[in-house]
């Protein structure tokens, strides 16, 4: 019986230490540590379809991803809020408050909208709302203190008129829902609206309902109570029964969710969370706050649970807020410090641990010195909180004698023993038991020849030897780490490099430099090197080559502190978490799933491989164990949600971007304006398996690779161009070698107006009018040149060949008087005369068309009978036609046909018309002249029948000089210009010349003009002449001038000749220079500022018209008068000149006396100026009266003497004061001060000084000391004596 009692005792107490320790084992994550976050009385928590955990309380509602959090604040209507709880179903969050105020969560506008106030709905102020739940249509089912309600798109109903207290609310069975009322068990479908009673739970006894949790599985609704511990009804036997569970804590049980098959959890109101088996209603574990326990529940009073489908359960307090943890069974056992518990790890920061030969495992802490018996669970501490020795220890070793070297900071070494740790011997710099030359210990390392070595970063390498049992120092060498590399040579891992020591003779080699190393392990001919901040470092022994591994490959962080090597792999402990290193494939794991490794820093060369594989790391937060065989990392999983996309500074949900149809979240393409060409997109990673993940991105169309993986959550495109462009984004895994998830946007950047490829086609086709336009008016103007040339030759020949006609035609004239001339030699004299008739005929066209050509024939319009006119040259060509055996004929059916023409045009038309039918006649031909007159417009027709035209020369018959291949071929004389002066005529008119022909068969040729009157000459198109325009441009130049003693004339002439005979009179009384041409002219005056120019307007380059327009529009010459020069003495090119802001115009030939005293005049006038100006000195009249016509020059002269007011008390106010005022220098300032008023500046200043000074003594108000201060004079006694050189009088005399 006693045995049978043992060993009863001994299965409870092991049932009750295995319950301890999976109570132990569990560990809760505060949201508000985590992310910083503030948020207490946690009342609902929910899970979305994106992965987000929604949690609420009245100051708001958080929401958590997985590395991400974001607070949204409701806008309440009314203020008296004790609690918000949240509803989610049918992809559907609502939030409701304890007063009726119901909120739906916007998607596409991220925000919570109100979408009823139940209390203003139903006018009371005493409403509560307790439940909400949303069915499969989307309606909401509001169980509150005034009955159950529904709402749906139509507004708030009253449910079956069900009054009273409705405190909870479930969905069971699809379309049911079961509610409490009165303390009875309701079902309603809320499809019929039929209503079913189930139970009442006053029969029973039972206290208020406080929550339900319907089990779909079980068909059992799990029933909370106020105080009468946990119920449930069972739908199968259709009966309520009480859990029958021991302890079981009589509280509001606030939540139950089911978190196993086989489990549920309860949330109680100031007990805790109860974990119950659902059969055997045990009580499988119990958590509860633990103020000794850092990761215990925050807060005992809990209000909700949700469990994830990642068995991760999240828990709301009133106390902590939000917390989670995972129910998954743990890979790893994590090793820490328990408060005011001595049987637990000293400290958490863990620099060294060790098992010892016994299977005991040494820790060496910043609190001293952990000794932990794993079989038996007993731990011992040694030199904590001791104010004689330092507390941090920093490395451990153990001896071949089973005892253990730990190594400190500061306070040497100490020697324990391995079975008690008792203190068997301390070792330092100034120990009583032998002298060690290092304080400082990093790291102790046992060879394997049993020595030990001790390294530190001050003092010396230290070798114990054990067969002598004596130290010795070698080299100081500032040592993180020590490693062996074989029986001869040890590595030292040091602040510089590696080191290769050798252990015979002390020497030492630097193998790798400028990493810092805090750890190194020896793998088949290569060494691995923990570096801070260079990453990993893999170094060939045989080729004595590097390669760095860094977080771009994978690494964690590039802050590396401990590896070790297991079963082929390097297993590195980081500042940012673990990973393994296949040395083979050199790809790289990380293990930052398990939030236990992601959250930790591991410390440096504090890492250990235990008897039974496992492998053990040192940590800031304590030490990790775990079996590298069964830490697998699952499969990479999660995906991008796009949380926001700004557009130039504003989210795309402000209604001034764009119109969202669709949440952020879901938009495939986005058309922005050109305006909108910078874009932000913010990225979550949700649903990853692992911390760590990165994003990638490339814009095709604008970035030819995928940029560098990083940790950051938002990327940016600046100045977006016009176009198509897909935006990619990747999450990569923490080791970079999965691709988790990828997205694309494509973004629809619309081109300004001016960019699209209608108005680009406009532009085209614009442009191709204006060059074929150009091209032709250039060909126009080609040709034009030509004939111009052409004509002008023809024209001077003509003015010869007349005068030489004249002189031939007169003689042959009076020899034809003569009697007694023989018949051939009259006839010769005859032909002679016929032939310089023709000749004179010519160069009368020609003199025409030139007229013509150069638009100065002008019409001269009269009322003309068009068939009087016709029938007179008929009679005048009657003998010409004859002579040539050709029949003229005449036909008009008007008798007569009065129109406004230019008689003596039309007359040449007519004649030229005639002429040509006749001459190119076969003889015994007929020319035919008709003429037709019609209201509005009448036309002439001349039709022959000779020689015809070709259809070739047809085209080229109206251009100047041509004739075609028949007509010359002909041998009859033409020049070629008749019909193009007979069309220019016509066109004057307004008329139109056409001809129809066929060769060997005749010509017609037939004028169309429009009928005019004399009173209709403003209708007559005449050329329109064109004009010069002003050009102004500013340049602004400076350029440093010299005073000389004769004014400085700059004289421009392209003419040498005439430069020459100029240069000598002036010379006389100016100061010459001279320029070939208006470009070397404005360099020279840029260079010498001189005071005066006289320059022709007709040169090369550039002529005297650019030169003045130059000069008058730029700042530094605008005061330089010039005298054009010019032969056009036409009264609009003299006003062009003067317009551009020439001072004078003279016509040459001009006289050189006139010119002289023109100059003097100008240069006189400055005086003038000056003093109308210094009258001006008073700000409204100077404003309202220009002194200079030159605009630049006016400003310039009102600046300066503003400057001068405003300096006018200042003494100090000199030369260098007033040229750094008006923006000048000192030179310049110079120049055209003297320029403009004929004094330098000094002398400008003190006479606007006198003239105030003046006008201020007048008023007799002030003393001669009052108006020598208000005028900036040094003293009383100067002003007296300028004054009165000046004035010829003294101050004083005034004021008499």
């Amino acid at each position: 019986m006693r045995r049978f009692i043992v060993i009863l005792f001994f299965i409870v107490d092991c049932f009750l230490h295995v319950n301890l320790m999976f109570a132990s084992n569990v560990k809760f994550y505060s949201i508000n540590d985590m992310y910083g976050v503030s948020m207490r009385e946690i009342n609902s928590i929910c899970k979305d379809y994106n992965g987000f955990i929604w949690a609420s309380s009245k100051t708001g509602i958080v929401r958590v991803g997985d590395d991400d959090y974001r607070v949204y604040y409701l806008q309440y209507e009314t203020a008296n809020i004790i609690s918000v709880k949240l509803s989610y179903d049918n992809n559907k969050l609502f939030a409701y408050t304890n007063n009726g105020q119901l909120f739906y969560y916007n998607p596409i506008n991220d925000r919570f909208d109100l979408i009823i106030n139940m209390s203003r709905e139903l006018k009371s102020n005493y409403l509560s709302v307790n439940s909400m739940v949303v069915d499969s249509m989307g309606r909401l089912w509001i169980g509150s203190s005034a009955g159950l309600f529904m709402y749906d798109q139509e507004g708030l109903h009253w449910v079956n008129e069900i009054g009273g207290i409705v405190s909870s609310l479930e969905k069971i069975d699809g379309n049911r829902l079961a509610y409490t009322i009165f303390n009875t068990l309701n079902v309603i479908d809320v499809s019929s609206m039929k209503n079913e009673k189930l139970t009442d739970f006053s029969i029973h006894g039972m206290s208020p309902i406080s929550h339900m949790n319907y089990d779909s599985k079980l068909r059992r609704l799990w029933i909370g109570t106020v105080s009468s511990g946990l119920l449930f009804y069972d739908f199968n036997q259709s009966s309520l029964k009480k859990a029958t569970i021991e302890n079981f804590p009589l509280q509001p049980i606030l939540a139950i969710t089911q978190n196993t098959d086989s489990t549920l959890l309860c949330g109680i109101d100031g007990q805790g969370i109860w974990e119950i088996e659902k059969y055997s209603q045990r009580v499988a574990n119990v958590y509860k706050d633990n103020s000794d326990d850092p990761y215990s529940l925050r807060g005992n009073g809990v209000y909700d649970i949700y469990c994830d489908e990642n068995q991760r359960v999240w828990v709301g307090t009133y106390s902590g807020g939000l917390s989670f943890f995972d129910q998954a069974s743990s890979e790893l056992t994590q090793v820490i410090h328990s408060s005011n518990n001595k049987n637990s790890l000293v400290n958490n920061d863990v620099n060294s641990v060790i098992e010892d030969r016994r299977g005991n495992l040494w820790f060496a802490t910043n609190n001293g010195i952990s000794f932990w018996n794993p079989s038996t669970n007993q731990w011992k501490s040694f030199y904590h909180n001791t104010q004689k020795q330092a507390q941090v220890f920093m490395s451990l070793c153990e001896d071949r004698d089973g005892n253990i070297w730990a190594g400190t900071y500061s306070s040497g070494v100490y020697l324990l023993d391995g079975n008690s740790g008792a203190e068997i011997a301390h070792y330092s710099t100034s120990g009583p038991e032998g002298t060690v030359g290092n304080d400082f210990v990093f790291n102790i390392f046992r060879d394997r020849g049993n020595n030990i070595w001790i390294g530190g970063v001050q003092g010396n390498l230290i070798g114990y030897h054990v067969a002598e049992k004596i130290f010795i120092a070698y080299a100081p060498l500032p040592i993180y780490s020590v490693n062996e590399l074989d029986d001869n040579y040890l590595l030292l891992g040091c602040t510089f490099g590696l080191v290769k020591f050798n252990k015979n003779d002390g020497s030492f080699q630097n193998l790798v430099e400028g990493y810092l190393i805090y750890d190194i392990l020896v793998h088949e001919n290569v060494i691995w090197l923990c570096t801070s901040g260079d990453g990993v470092i893999k170094y060939d022994l045989g080729t004595g080559e590097t390669k760095k591994f860094t977080m771009s490959m994978g690494l964690p962080s590039n802050f590396v502190n401990s590896i070790i090597l297991n079963n082929g792999f390097l297993w590195v402990g980081t500042e940012n978490g673990l990973c393994r290193i296949d040395p083979k494939t050199e790809n790289i794991k990380n293990y930052s799933s398990n939030i236990s490794l992601s959250n930790v820093s591991f410390n440096l060369n504090s890492s250990f491989k235990l008897k039974n594989g496992n492998l053990i790391f040192g940590t800031n937060s304590g030490a990790l164990i775990f079996n590298p065989f069964k830490l697998q990392q699952g499969k990479p999983g999660g995906k991008i949600f796009i949380q926001d996309l700004v557009v130039s500074g504003r989210s795309i949900r402000d209604k001034s971007v764009m119109s969202l149809a669709t949440p952020v979240d879901s938009l495939k393409k986005v058309k922005l304006k050109h305006n909108q060409n910078t874009i932000t997109v913010e990225m979550v990673p949700m649903g990853v398996t692992e911390v760590g993940s990165q994003f990638s991105w490339k814009m095709e169309g604008l970035d030819k690779d995928w940029s560098q993986p990083g940790n950051l959550r938002k990327l940016t495109y600046t100045n977006i161009p016009s176009g198509e462009f897909v935006l990619k984004i990747r999450m990569l895994d923490s080791s970079l070698t999965n691709v988790i998830d990828e997205r694309e946007i494509q973004f629809d950047m619309v081109p300004p107006f001016w960019r699209t490829w209608w108005f680009l086609s406009i532009l085209l086709v614009l442009g191709m009018i204006i060059i074929s336009f150009s091209f032709l008016y250039y060909i126009d103007k080609l040709r034009e040149t030509h004939s111009e040339e052409k004509i002008k030759f023809f024209t001077n020949t003509t003015h010869d060949l007349r005068t030489s006609l004249t002189l031939i035609n007169a003689p042959i004239e009076e020899l034809v008087k003569e009697k007694n001339l023989s018949s051939n030699g009259r006839y010769y004299l005859e032909l002679a005369l016929e032939q310089t008739a023709r000749l004179v005929k010519i160069s009368t066209q020609l003199l025409d068309f030139q007229k013509i050509d150069i638009g100065r024939e002008q019409l001269s319009l009269e009322m003309i009978d068009i068939v009087s006119l016709l029938r007179h040259r008929m009679v005048m060509f009657e003998s010409f036609a004859a002579k040539h055996n050709v029949k003229l004929v005449f036909s008009s059916e008007q008798e007569e046909y009065f129109t406004a023409i230019d008689e003596s045009m039309v007359e040449k038309v007519i004649d030229n018309l005639i002429s040509n039918a006749i001459k190119y006649s076969k003889s015994g031909g007929e020319v035919l002249v008709t003429f037709d007159g019609k209201v509005g417009t009448w036309s002439v027709e001349v039709a022959d029948q000779g020689i015809g035209i070709s259809k070739k020369a047809q085209r080229q018959l109206f251009k100047e000089f041509y004739r075609g291949e028949n007509a010359v071929n002909s041998k009859i004389v033409g020049s070629g210009i008749g019909l193009l002066l007979a069309k220019k005529y016509v066109v004057m008119h307004g008329g139109r010349i056409t001809c129809t022909s066929q060769e060997d068969v005749g010509s017609e040729f037939k004028i169309i003009m429009p009928y005019n009157q004399t009173s209709e000459l403003g209708a007559i198109k005449g050329e329109i002449k064109p004009t010069v325009k002003e050009s102004v441009e500013s340049e602004e130049n400076e350029s440093n001038g010299t005073k000389e003693n004769l004014m400085r004339i700059l004289v421009v002439e392209d003419n040498e000749d005439l430069r020459n005979f100029m240069k000598h009179p002036l010379k006389e009384q100016f100061q010459v220079s001279t320029a070939c041409d208006g470009e070397k002219a404005w360099k020279v005056i840029q260079r010498d500022l001189p005071d005066i120019v006289i320059s022709d307007v007709m040169m090369p380059n550039m002529d005297g018209f650019e030169l003045c327009r130059l000069m008058k529009s730029t700042f530094e010459t605008s005061h330089i008068p010039i005298i054009l020069l010019t032969a056009l003495n036409s009264k609009s090119e003299q006003l062009h000149g003067l317009g551009l802001g020439a001072d004078d115009y003279l016509t040459k030939p001009f006289d050189m006396g006139l010119l002289i005293q023109r100059a003097k005049t100008i240069l006189r006038n400055r005086e003038q100026i000056r003093d109308r100006a210094l009258k001006l000195i008073k700000g409204s009249e100077m404003e309202a009266e220009t002194i200079f016509e030159n605009e630049l020059n006016d400003k310039f002269m009102k600046k300066a003497l503003a400057i001068v007011a405003d300096n006018l008390s200042n003494s100090a106010f000199g030369k260098d004061e007033f040229a750094s005022e008006m923006n000048v220098s000192t030179s310049l300032l110079y120049k055209k001060i003297k320029s403009l008023t004929d004094q330098s500046p000094s002398e400008f200043i003190k006479l606007i000084r006198l003239n105030n000074a003046l006008q201020l003594l007048k008023t007799k108000r002030y003393s001669v000391t009052e108006v020598s201060e208000m005028c900036g004079f040094s003293s009383v006694g100067y002003f007296g004596t300028v004054f009165k050189k000046h004035f010829g009088k003294l101050p004083t005399d005034i004021l008499v």
